[in-house]
């Protein structure tokens, strides 16, 4: 790859590494498999809404202790 192609490849695996972390921390809670079992779009979209949402509160938690960590040391 030329310069030009390695600069655009190493931008787009940045954000790629952060999504797909999300994706594989929500496949391991729901025990390998990522399956909607609701009838509707409405209620496919509030179990998907809160599926981010118990990730987003694990992360907030995770970062939490870890600065907390860091301000007791």
């Amino acid at each position: 790859m030329n310069q030009k192609e390695q600069r655009s490849n190493r931008a787009r695996s940045r954000i790629r590494a952060r999504v797909e972390h999300v994706f594989g921390h929500q496949h391991m809670l729901t025990g390998g498999g990522f399956w909607i079992r609701v009838k509707g779009k409405v209620r496919a979209a509030a179990k998907i809404g809160l599926m981010n949402l118990v990730y987003n509160m694990r992360r907030v938690e995770y970062l939490l202790r870890g600065s907390s960590a860091q301000m007791a040391g």
